[in-house]
């Protein structure tokens, strides 16, 4: 009887201890997989950010952004380990901290290069940390928060930065060097902006050599802007962060982000971003037309900066304000926003009465063929094409040699075809106001 007893329980024991293994075996496949990377510890909580959702078997949404992701990463791990001299040239290591946006709460690194997505992903940050309200970032309420102040790495204390960072999921966006400097020009310099008080006098001063650095300066051309970027590199001159490089702002030797975005991808590597970062509501706000979405904000955003310098005449140096709105027209067009054939229309004598909604329903009007996504990206190339003609090769050859860390990093080309071999110049048209 007692041997009876002794076999059930053991029976029993044994039965208990399968289902146990077994229990075990179940949870630990359904655990989130880590992600290990060059210096940084593998997290397996299911917490944290990067791996929200993603669960052993669940196969990715987005497989190409991560294997293109893979590449990037590859190719900056690659470059670093064996240029990383050549690419500092000479210059030593600074401290960037203060350029990378963090999210405690989510675990969350971003590095905001400027003119490479950072008005969107600035304000997509603040979205995700719980600043903003809004639910897309195209929201037009975002025009006036996107200023709120947030920490940097910088903001911690020095030996809780590397750690941050390392258990954090980190990021940043990057751009094809000439676009981005073009970029920079054109929004900095050629539109109306507050560049013409706080950077251009400077710019006109090294270039043009004038003895005295006037207070307003709004005619500066895009050959003496590359002139004054090869000038301060040359003899260590700071230029405002909107002209830097990508490889000094946020120094990916240094820092090995998880992902590098690209504004040449940004709708797919964002909606990859926004999924690691558990956020659905605000990627199917985007999933609906993102183009006509993206170019509906640009529009609205520029009509907001015109309202300000409508009411504040001091910056627009010495421009009537119908030059004024024709360079706004300009900068348009360039943009691959309005009609290359869609034409000014307004008259001088009434340039002072259009207000920014009329100025916005006119130019909304222009769009015409620029709708196509194919002729915009025509009317970007050739507005490109036309700037850069107007450099001198000489300078072309050294602002080639100046993005190399670039290029090398991030896998661009520093020597187009376009731009040096087939280059030729081009007479201006999308940079001139009498076109408009």
């Amino acid at each position: 009887m007692a041997i009876r007893r002794w076999k059930g329980k053991l029976v029993w024991f044994l039965t208990g201890l399968l289902l146990m293994c077994v229990s075990i075996k179940w949870i630990i496949s359904i655990q989130p997989t880590g992600l290990s990377h060059d210096g940084h510890s593998e997290i397996e909580t299911q917490q944290n950010v990067r791996d929200v959702n993603r669960v052993q078997g669940q196969p990715s949404k987005h497989p190409d952004v991560g294997e293109v992701n893979k590449e990037r990463r590859e190719r900056i791990h690659r470059v670093c380990s064996t240029k990383e001299s050549e690419l500092r040239r000479n210059k030593s290591i600074t401290d960037i901290s203060p350029h990378i946006s963090i999210d405690k709460k989510h675990e969350l690194t971003y590095c905001y290069l400027l003119k490479a997505g950072f008005t969107f992903w600035g304000i997509l940050f603040r979205m995700v940390r719980g600043n903003l309200k809004a639910t897309t970032p195209f929201d037009p309420t975002t025009f006036y928060q996107r200023g709120i102040t947030i920490s940097s790495l910088h903001s911690l204390p020095e030996k809780a930065r590397v750690p941050f960072f390392d258990k954090s999921f980190s990021f940043m966006f990057t751009r094809d060097p000439y676009r981005r400097l073009l970029s920079g020009y054109t929004d900095k310099l050629f539109r109306p902006n507050y560049h013409w008080k706080a950077e251009a006098p400077k710019i006109a001063k090294i270039v043009r050599r004038e003895k005295k650095k006037r207070k307003c300066v709004s005619d500066i051309t895009f050959s003496e802007f590359i002139k004054y970027v090869i000038y301060s590199e040359e003899h260590s001159i700071p230029r405002d962060l909107h002209y830097g490089f990508a490889f000094d702002f946020c120094d990916p030797c240094q820092y090995k982000y998880d992902f590098i975005g690209k504004m040449e991808t940004i709708k797919q590597d964002t909606m990859y971003l926004l999924d690691k970062m558990n956020q659905p509501k605000i990627i199917a706000s985007l999933e609906n037309n993102f183009r006509k979405q993206f170019r509906d904000y640009t529009i609205k955003e520029r009509m907001d900066m015109l309202s300000k310098y409508q009411n504040t005449h001091g910056v627009l140096c010495t421009n009537t304000f119908s030059q004024v709105l024709k360079k706004m027209w300009k900068g348009f067009q360039m943009d691959g926003i309005i009609s290359k054939s869609s034409n000014y229309s307004i008259p001088e004598m009434y340039s002072d009465l259009i207000t920014p909604s009329a100025f916005h329903d006119i130019v909304v009007q222009a769009i015409g063929d620029a709708d196509d996504e194919k002729v915009s990206k025509k009317n970007k190339e050739e507005a490109f094409l036309e700037a850069y003609s107007t450099v001198d090769t000489a300078d072309m050859e050294k602002l080639s040699k100046l993005l190399q860390p670039d290029c090398e990093v991030f896998g661009y080309d520093c020597r187009p075809d376009q731009l040096f071999k087939d280059r030729k110049y081009i007479k201006p048209w999308y940079f001139d106001i009498n076109t408009a």
